[in-house]
């Protein structure tokens, strides 16, 4: 049943969406709005006049045009949910509930009478697209989510079993499963609490819908399950509504990078360490620089998920915000329960929130992992250029021969990129855009011809996008020209000078 849109004979093309008026557009009386029947006005308004008239007649019927012009709007809204109700057999969802209200006010709002009053076209699909998503139905069709009930969890984990258990993260305990075609999978189940509600649960299933990069943990499956049963209370049986969510998400057969850390010995070489905080900063770029930037206010080497060939991804959104614009946000919010240690001043000080927050994170990470845990302690007390020369050694110790040239341009650099992250200050912290811009080009690109050139392509690429660039080459090609234009005339037949100077 997928709608298109026919009939475009009395359709015009007009170069604005102005008003235009005209004396030979013939339609259908009952759809045409009041302002082109008594003075034959067109603007976009014209047709979401006429959609009004339509979602009408689809939701009640097609004589409810004549209905809802004698009946206010509360009471018309609610004669046509009592009718879904009964059409449903009195069953109808609080998700369904809020699709026929929210569909009927837009109708209403389509067929005013003054056309200003009108919503335009786009804002009646940001309305229908803001519809709230709780139900696992919904989410199959709208973010394209593979839908499956609790009980499914429930088998593919063993009812849950402990043997199962892998992990501990935000709100919930995180089970190992296995689908039917053989696909491993991580069961995030949330725990029972009263301070975990739907807001919460849906903030970090929205979160993990919208995202889809190598290193962010992907989503595949959402649950949301609610049963009632009886319980004893104060000596008498009542019912009880027991709500169960979950998350299903990619299972990372590597572990978490806490315990790669704290392995003793530690078995991550320095090219090892090298791609993970690569691949923790894109990950972090993709999710800062996204349409509505994310922030995940949480990370910390438990929630970096590595795969088994070492490729980190950026798990467990428990506690991240969506923000419109990368600017600060100061929050009274007392849910927030992420770890001290990974917090910047300002959030414990003051609670501002800005993208710098998972900058700061991110410099404790570097550190931890250049360093060692115990490492990031230490650093506060010593000079930065003593820091780094520290960690360069160490690094010179582990491989047990002096390293490439390459690798230890890697190290010092990756330590002042760390450095810089943990500034009290958040306005001396790098973006996190400057940092993967950094680490890009550094010297491991000098290790042949190849790369060199592959380098200096990127670093073009990055030149070429700014602004700023383009403003400056705009100028030197107008002045370019213009030279030319004068060293030509000058070396010209004194004619030829003189017949274009007699026209000026």
């Amino acid at each position: 049943m997928m709608p298109k849109i026919g009939g475009f004979g009395f359709s015009r093309l007009f170069d604005s969406i102005e008003t235009s008026n005209t004396s030979e557009v013939t339609g259908t009386r009952v759809y045409m709005p009041p302002e082109y029947i008594s003075k034959r006005q067109i603007t976009p308004k014209f047709d979401v006049f006429s959609l009004g008239i339509i979602i009408l007649q689809i939701m009640a019927g097609k004589e409810s045009y004549t209905k809802c012009v004698d009946t206010s709007s509360e009471v018309f809204i609610e004669l046509v949910y009592q009718f879904w109700a009964n059409r449903m057999q009195g069953t109808i969802s609080k998700h369904t509930s809020r699709e026929v209200r929210t569909c009927i006010e837009i109708a209403l709002k389509c067929v005013e009478f003054s056309r200003e009053k009108r919503p335009t076209i786009k804002e009646i699909i940001q309305k229908l697209n803001k519809i709230d998503i709780v139900e696992c139905s919904s989410i199959h069709q709208l973010y394209r989510a593979k839908e499956f009930s609790f009980e499914f969890l429930v088998n593919i984990t063993d009812k849950f079993s402990k043997q199962n258990i892998v992990g501990r993260g935000g709100y919930g305990i995180i089970y190992k499963g296995v689908l039917k075609d053989g696909e491993e999978v991580a069961v995030k189940k949330l725990h029972q609490m009263l301070w975990i509600d739907d807001e919460q649960f849906k903030n970090e299933l929205n979160n993990l819908m919208r995202v889809q990069h190598k290193n962010i943990v992907r989503l595949v499956v959402y649950c949301h399950h609610a049963s009632h049963i009886f319980v004893e209370y104060e000596g008498k049986h009542v019912s009880a509504s027991v709500v169960e969510r979950a998350i299903c998400l990619e299972y990372v057969q590597g572990g978490n990078l806490d315990n790669q850390l704290s392995a003793e010995p530690c078995k991550l070489d320095w090219d090892k360490c090298h791609k993970i905080i690569k691949g923790i900063c894109e990950g972090l770029h993709y999710l800062h620089n996204a349409d509505t930037p994310i922030y995940h206010l949480d990370l910390k080497p438990e929630n970096i998920l590595l795969d088994k060939d070492m490729v980190a991804k950026i798990g467990d959104f428990g506690l991240s915000r969506l923000f419109d614009s990368p600017q600060t946000y100061m929050t009274q919010s007392q849910d927030i329960k992420g770890t001290r240690g990974y917090m910047p001043p300002e959030y414990i000080n003051r609670h501002a929130i800005s993208p710098k927050f998972d900058v700061f994170s991110l410099g404790v990470i570097i550190i931890q992992i250049m360093a060692g845990k115990e490492g990031y302690f230490s650093f506060p007390h010593t000079p930065p250029k003593e820091f780094i020369k520290n960690v360069r050694e160490n690094w010179r110790m582990k491989v047990e021969a002096t390293m490439p040239p390459h690798a230890s341009e890697e190290v010092r650099t990756c330590i002042e990129i760390a450095l810089k992250c943990v500034e009290d200050d958040r306005m001396r912290r790098p973006t996190i855009a400057q940092i993967v811009n950094e680490l890009s080009n550094i010297g491991v690109a000098k290790s042949s011809p190849v790369s060199q050139w592959a380098n200096k392509l990127n670093v073009l690429k990055t030149l070429l996008s700014s602004t700023h660039f383009k403003f400056k080459y705009w100028l030197f090609l107008f002045v370019a020209v213009i030279s030319m234009f004068f060293a030509w005339a000058k070396f010209c037949p004194d004619s030829w000078w003189q017949g274009i100077t007699r026209r000026t």
